[in-house]
């Protein structure tokens, strides 16, 4: 039986800055029972480079589902639907290191 994450609870948190090299970063997957909706916000801080966030779903916990995507997390705060059993982020930090990046996902009924 799966563990239930209540709305409210963090889901995930990345507060230290991404760079180029780290580039990108992949947190592993969450499973999403108890919630069906999340909410992101974050901020990203950039000399000339950019930052993009997204959220990727499986129906396994392990492997990427590619037929059901997310889009792009684009202003922020923003709520996302699940439509997936298992998510994760993936950071992708282009050009030049970012000075800051922080974000949260929480969860929401």
């Amino acid at each position: 039986m799966a563990l239930v994450t209540p709305p409210g609870f963090k889901i995930w948190e990345q507060i230290a800055p991404v760079t180029v090299a780290q580039s990108p970063l992949v947190s592993g997957f969450f499973d999403t029972s108890g919630y069906t909706n999340m909410l992101i916000s974050y901020v990203f801080t950039n000399s000339t480079g950019t930052t993009t966030l997204t959220v990727e779903g499986s129906f396994d916990g392990s492997t990427q589902e590619t037929d059901i995507t997310y889009a792009a997390v684009g202003a922020t705060p923003a709520t996302v639907q699940i439509l997936t059993p298992f998510i994760r982020f993936r950071i992708v930090q282009a050009t030049a290191d970012a000075t800051r990046t922080k974000a949260l996902a929480q969860a929401r009924a």
